[in-house]
């Protein structure tokens, strides 16, 4: 959208824009195809998701095409997937024992740490925008995230937690590296002042893992060195982890963390009480997508719109959105309620 680089950058720097900028992911069809103009029909998809994007939204960390429901395929581990519209799940596990997990991750542990840091002077500057809307290029993974949603599952990875301590630790130690290589490759805060770093460690009201594990594990410490890495490259940090942070967000801010996202209201969070007590943060997200986008009516939509603008971007540090992503869910007229009166609604004074 129009001055869509501007305002973001004005907002990483502490400023209050004339709006706060719209940052979502787009999951669903008929909001792309609506700002797009084209369907989504298999003949351009990555041009008509790129443009509704483009013309929806300030800024987004992923652009997603549609996929064919019910497609099967492997993965580079070898775990059977089959695809879902916009996403896709693991049918069959490439590992049927935790013996043969564990050979695996040794391997890949080696791999990791063999990883040779790249030349990023040789490296092309990413494209970090579309027709205005900024993409957010550096996503690094926390080594824990990484780990249990991309590779094993969460069950597996705690079984192999379990059985196999040192391995897993030194494994969770090499996937740092290749995150570093990510951050040096993907850093270009003259592209985007943004860096939004994958942890989900919750769920609602509750964290998934719990304290101790996470300080056993090394979580604090590898945010620790991606916020400072992220840091060094002149770009501020979003940790992005759906359900109820208030047990660790004292953790996450010593580690170094600027924002959060998405910022549940269905998990527990409270984005109000968020900005009262932490004034500079960066709050990213926020609006209700799991009742209010989903069955709320115009005005309802409209009002916590408002209410959000005007009483946590007073100061700025608001990238206003729903709180995780516009799916399938959520009727296109809510959606556009909601962007119309970000984009024109009346401020208050």
């Amino acid at each position: 959208m129009e001055n869509s680089r501007a305002i973001l950058t004005q907002v990483c720097a502490g400023h209050r824009p004339e709006r706060p900028p719209l940052f979502d992911v787009l999951l669903n069809e008929t909001v792309i195809t609506h700002f797009a103009g084209h369907p989504l029909d298999g003949t351009a998809d990555t041009d008509v998701v790129r443009t509704g994007v483009a013309r929806a939204l300030d800024a987004t960390y992923r652009l997603v095409e549609p996929d064919t429901p019910g497609r099967v395929w492997t993965d580079a581990i070898g775990n059977e997937c089959r695809s879902t519209r916009w996403g896709h799940w693991v049918t069959r596990p490439a590992f049927s024992t935790l013996e043969e997990w564990a050979q695996w991750i040794a391997r890949d542990a080696e791999r990791c740490e063999a990883l040779r840091m790249p030349d990023v002077r040789a490296e092309e500057s990413l494209s970090s925008s579309k027709d205005g809307a900024v993409l957010l290029n550096c996503t690094p993974s926390t080594a824990v995230n990484h780990a249990c949603y991309d590779v094993c599952g969460f069950e597996t990875f705690s079984y192999l937690l379990a059985d196999y301590p040192e391995l897993m630790k030194r494994w969770l130690r090499a996937l740092r590296r290749e995150r570093t290589r990510h951050i040096a490759l993907r850093a270009r805060a003259h592209d985007c002042p943004l860096a939004l770093v994958f942890a989900d460690i919750a769920s609602r009201d509750r964290l998934v893992f719990s304290r101790s594990l996470l300080m056993e594990v090394g979580f604090f410490e590898d945010l620790a060195e991606i916020c400072a890495e992220c840091h060094d490259q002149g770009l501020r940090v979003i940790l992005h982890s759906d359900g109820y942070l208030m047990e660790v967000l004292p953790d996450l801010l010593a580690a170094g963390i600027d924002g959060l996202h998405p910022i549940e209201q269905a998990a527990g969070m409270d984005i109000y009480a968020l900005r009262r007590r932490y004034p500079e943060l960066l709050l990213v997200g926020g609006l209700d997508v799991t009742e209010l986008l989903r069955a709320g009516t115009h005005q309802e939509i409209r009002q916590e719109a408002r209410r959000m603008i005007n009483e946590v971007g007073t100061e700025g540090s608001l990238l206003i959105g729903s709180s995780g992503e516009v799916d399938e869910s959520v009727p296109l007229e809510n959606y556009l309620a909601f962007r119309d009166e970000v984009l024109h609604g009346s401020a208050v004074a």
